[in-house]
């Protein structure tokens, strides 16, 4: 009875660790035309589930989304990007101000919940991003997302 009880035990704490392990997988990124397709609480609400997930990814598992993402960018052209950029900061220009900080509040709390290593990691993620735009076209972006 207790070798039962045991195995079962065992089985069970198994089960469990496995479920986790695929909880914590990276889905495949969506198209970015479909992305910008989305009205911005749907696509706040699907940056939010990505977050908890990246937080529980390896750093192979999030490098390895990022990749796939940016080749789906890549296979846009660029007049394709261009308008997907401009309709969505038409969408974030229509927000309310309160809105925008809320979004902007949001975006820190989630860079603050990460680990010093994601952060970094991050980081240098957005610096080899940036080296492949000339400055001059990276110029205003900053000042873009503070507005």
């Amino acid at each position: 009875m207790k070798q039962s009880i045991y195995r079962l035990l065992q089985i069970t704490a198994m089960t469990f660790s496995i479920s986790g392990f695929a909880l914590a997988a990276l889905p495949e990124p969506l198209d970015p035309r479909e992305v910008a397709n989305m009205p911005i609480e749907q696509r706040q609400a699907r940056a939010k589930e990505l977050h908890e997930l990246m937080k529980q990814a390896t750093p192979e598992e999030r490098k390895e989304f990022h990749q796939k993402l940016r080749l789906k960018m890549q296979s846009l052209s660029p007049d394709e990007r261009r308008a997907m950029h401009e309709k969505m900061k038409e969408q974030w220009k229509a927000l309310t101000p309160e809105q925008r900080e809320q979004r902007k509040k949001e975006r820190h709390e989630y860079l603050k919940s990460l680990s010093p290593e994601q952060r970094e990691e991050m980081k240098q993620e957005r610096h080899r991003l940036l080296e492949k735009f000339p400055p001059k076209e990276r110029e205003g972006w900053n000042n873009e997302l503070s507005k």
